[in-house]
């Protein structure tokens, strides 16, 4: 079960704190729960329960920064694809990874997470399972997330302009 899941939960918790350190404490404590939960596992699929499981470690941890007084600390930049054979290609598609990147950071946190779960490739059903919300709520959260998105989208262009 971690072999299969542990770089989707990985890359999940890692777009939702854009810190690969906490991503990896986070990703060992979903693994730590799940295990220790493992008496609560009712034989659903494996996979929505343990992004269901990293979601709360996350909203846990999340609890708890808000708390902590605010720290500027600058994160380590994600890493480009090594497989890009064209450089010009390559900064393309970087940039347009950041403005999505900032673009998902100026959502609300619903919308954000049912966009960053959709791209992992759920089904609606999975995502409002591993979230805590109705299918409605999901394919409303989705489609307002999306329509956001390419408003800001438009904005930059039209800035740019």
């Amino acid at each position: 079960m971690y072999r299969l899941h542990v770089n989707d939960i990985y890359r999940y918790l890692f777009r939702l704190t854009r810190d690969a350190r906490q991503a990896e404490d986070l990703t060992q404590d979903t693994f730590f729960r799940a295990f220790s939960s493992l008496d609560d596992f009712r034989g659903e699929k494996v996979r929505p329960w343990l992004f269901k499981v990293a979601y709360h470690a996350f909203v846990d941890w999340h609890r708890k920064q808000v708390k902590k007084p605010l720290q500027f600390t600058e994160q380590m930049p994600e890493r480009m694809d090594t497989q890009a054979i064209d450089p010009a290609e390559s900064l393309v598609h970087k940039e347009m990874w950041e403005s999505a990147q900032l673009f998902l950071e100026r959502l609300p946190v619903k919308q954000k997470q049912v966009i960053l779960l959709s791209a992992m490739q759920f089904a609606y059903a999975e995502i409002a399972e591993v979230l805590g919300i109705d299918l409605a709520d999901v394919k409303r959260s989705l489609f307002r997330g999306r329509q956001k998105m390419r408003r800001m989208w438009r904005e930059e262009v039209d800035d740019e302009q």
